[in-house]
Formats: structure tokens, sequence, C-alpha cells
């Protein structure tokens, strides 16, 4: 699946600007593939420009709205093209923060040179490709986390949770909270609070919860640790956000 949508992306016109986003983002950032999953995910400036250049290929076939299947090979890999949508920003508060985030990982996508390799070492599929930062991954998730649970794929939760958990361990809640703080103010107040909240409390409850969200094995086999981690984000946030604070006079 990953060499495929390697392949798929490869394809993406390189005068648009967009951004690879969600659980393929997370493997490539990460070095290793940490759950499954079946498609890609992507933010555009402009989802319409993007989605009217894509469909012009013979292999690009539009599901609804900006679900896109490529054919790549013998296969069909989805794609998910989803619209900057920060003009004006939205009112409510989860859509507000989604908006920043994806506003975010298009501001932080760095271009990088991705290879996959089989089993014997060598290369199955390559593409430069812009990915998101994993500041703004750890956003986006932070977001997927909150707005998940009344959406179209609740079940999916728990990966979200995973994702993100993972991100913070590998990359360090220290320099997350770094990225974070050093980018949208109103974002990473957000982010902090929501963080804070969800892993704030009880450590093995909210170590049981994800288990019982997430099957797999990679969901099963993080530790308290892994997920100190991500409560230490949380705290780290709303410390370098309070230093910015400006004093009362």
């Amino acid at each position: 699946m990953l060499a495929r949508a390697v392949e798929a992306l490869d394809c993406f016109p390189s005068n648009q600007t967009w951004v690879l986003v969600g659980g393929v983002a997370v493997f490539l950032r990460l070095g290793s593939i940490t759950r499954p999953t079946a498609d890609a995910d992507t933010v555009a400036r402009s989802q319409a420009a993007l989605l009217d250049e894509l469909t012009g290929y013979d292999y690009v076939a539009v599901i609804a709205g900006g679900e896109i299947e490529m054919s790549v090979g013998e296969g069909v890999v989805q794609i998910d093209v989803m619209d900057l949508n920060d003009d004006p920003l939205p009112v409510d508060i989860e859509r507000r923060a989604f908006a920043l985030a994806r506003s975010e990982a298009l501001r932080s996508a760095t271009r990088e040179d991705i290879l996959v390799k089989d089993r014997s070492g060598a290369v199955i599929a390559r593409a430069v490709v812009p990915l998101a930062s994993i500041g703004s991954l750890v956003s986006l998730k932070t977001v997927s986390m909150i707005r998940r649970p009344h959406g179209n794929h609740p079940e999916k939760v728990g990966s979200d949770i995973h994702d993100l958990v993972r991100l913070v361990g590998g990359a360090g809640a220290r320099t997350v909270a770094d990225e974070i703080a050093s980018g949208d103010r109103e974002l990473a107040v957000w982010v902090a609070d929501q963080i804070t909240r969800a892993f704030g409390g009880d450590l093995r409850y909210t170590l049981v919860r994800l288990r019982r969200n997430d099957r797999s094995a990679g969901a099963q086999a993080l530790t308290d640790e892994d997920v100190a981690a991500t409560i230490i984000l949380g705290d780290e946030l709303h410390e370098r956000l309070a230093e910015g604070t400006p004093e009362a006079s």
C-alpha cells in the first residue's frame, strides 16, 4: 500500500500547492509503518484547482467531494484532497482549529525524497513529496482525536491517538512543543488544552482506553512511558505559551 501511495503522489502536479498529511505522512516521518491504512490524505491550498488538474488524467476518478481514486499498476489508491478553507476562518472552535492546523501543515511542509524499499532493500517506489512537519501532524491528530467521535468514522479515534502518541514519542515532547508554540498561537493554545484534557488524568486509564479503541499490534505495544511523553507535551506547551504572554502593566 505504501509503495502504491508514493507512486500515486508522484503523479500530483508540481505547480499546485499541497502537502501530504494523515497516516501515510506519519509513517514517513517516523520511518516505519505503525498500523494499517487504506488511503492517503492531502491538504491543498486550492482543492478546486488541484482536483481540476488531477481529473484531467485518465487514471484518476473522483469518488465524492475531495476524494479521488488513482490507478497505480494493478491497484487503486484512494486519496483525500482537503481544501485549506481558512478565509474566512470558521467560527466553530473545532472547525477553526482544523483550518488553522491545515494552514500550519502547508506552511511547515518540506519537500522530501521518499524511497520505499522491499525486504531485500531494493527501491520499489520513489517520489519527492511535500510532507507536513511532525508538529503540524500532531496538531492535526489532536483535532481528529477530538472531532472523530462525532464524525462518520468514530472507530478511528484509536488510530488517531496511536499516531499522536507515536509522533510525540518519536520526536520528543519538548521538540514538538517548541515547533507548535512557534506557530499560530491560537492553535497552540487549543492543542495544549486538548492534550492536557485528554491525557492529563489517570495514565493507566488513558492507556487502557487507547488499547480498547485501537486493537492493532502497535497500539497494544504502547507503554506508560509512551503515553507519559504526550502528557509532558501538554505541560511543555502551556509553559511556553505562558512565557510568551506579556505581563499586565
